[in-house]
């Protein structure tokens, strides 16, 4: 597929449609990095830290308490 077919496609998806195809990317290219690191022997032992690159989104209240647990508190 031309870079030119793809363009076109991406211009007729809605902003949502898009951030979906954005965040698909990061982890196809994620993927693709991953597995060339894995070619690579490694003798060191994983981490803290270790997962810092993983494209990943958290919601903006993810550290508020939940609702459920308000008697609770």
């Amino acid at each position: 597929m031309s870079y030119a077919v793809l363009e076109n496609k991406l211009k007729s998806l809605p902003q949502t449609a898009l951030e979906e195809v954005s965040s698909y990317v990061d982890y196809v290219f994620f993927k693709f990095a991953l597995s060339e690191k894995r070619q690579l022997p490694s003798s060191r032992k994983k981490g803290f830290g270790c997962l810092k690159d993983i494209p990943c989104k958290m919601s903006p209240d993810f550290d508020e308490p939940l609702e459920e647990f308000a008697e609770y508190m």
